[in-house]
């Protein structure tokens, strides 16, 4: 039987054995000395104002090194995460592309939206004093379905996008989609819903850095087989 390729092929995925059969090796089982673990704080809520963070329990608990919000990554100057490709609608208007911090400053917009990070000397104390941190949310309205969001009175996610509109985006050549419509002896009309989709890895992406005081070598543990370097000495990668 011929081997299918393209679409509707099973292509055998190389990598899983050694990870489905305990051989293989993720970030998370490296442990180099001095590491210290971080575990984010997050939002039980889809929409709502922040009007407090007390770090003061969590930085208390045992382990405990930090505990940092999004205000104070603003405060030293660490910027937002920006959309990684940019379209311009059918209006020949560039995206709405409002700001996107690190962590959530002043307002969450969906739940899991961090709004703190804490810091301690393992994984299970960070966990343990991120249950202590004290959030105190103003429950806003919020709307599940993309649909809703869209209709005339619904919240706004985005204080700079009043109709919650990103962008209204279109391909190919409409005239000649309305003059095949046209011509077109029967048409028939079906609304689709294309279903949200997210990938779903076993590790998501993941980094350890190590620096060699001694020898000045870096070493750099990672999940993604594509890295860009950039220091003024040698370094040594291991891609896991």
């Amino acid at each position: 039987m011929a081997q299918v390729i393209g679409i509707g092929a099973s292509p055998r995925r190389k990598e899983d054995i050694r990870f489905l059969t305990g051989r293989g090796n993720y970030v998370a089982d490296i442990q180099r000395p001095g590491m210290v673990a971080g575990v984010f704080v997050r939002s039980p809520h889809a929409h709502a104002k922040i009007k407090s963070i007390n770090a003061k329990p969590a930085l208390s608990m045992p382990g405990v090194l930090a505990v940092f919000t999004g205000e104070d990554l603003k405060a030293d100057g660490v910027g937002g995460l920006p959309c990684g490709w940019g379209i311009t609608g059918k209006d020949g208007q560039p995206m709405k592309d409002p700001a996107h911090p690190v962590m959530a400053l002043g307002k969450v917009r969906h739940v899991g939206d961090p709004v703190a990070f804490v810091v301690a000397e393992t994984l299970q104390e960070a966990q343990h004093a991120s249950e202590k941190v004290i959030v105190d949310y103003e429950v806003l309205p919020a709307v599940v379905g993309l649909v809703d969001a869209l209709k005339p009175g619904a919240p706004r996610v985005f204080g700079e996008v009043p109709d919650n509109l990103c962008c209204d985006w279109e391909l190919g050549d409409s005239a000649a989609t309305d003059a095949a419509f046209r011509q077109a002896t029967h048409i028939t009309r079906i609304k689709l819903i294309n279903n949200r989709l997210v990938g779903n890895p076993m590790e998501p992406r993941a980094a350890i850095a190590e620096f060699n005081e001694a020898t000045r070598h870096y070493t750099l543990w990672s999940t993604r087989t594509y890295l860009k370097i950039a220091d003024c000495c040698r370094s040594d990668i291991n891609v896991e």
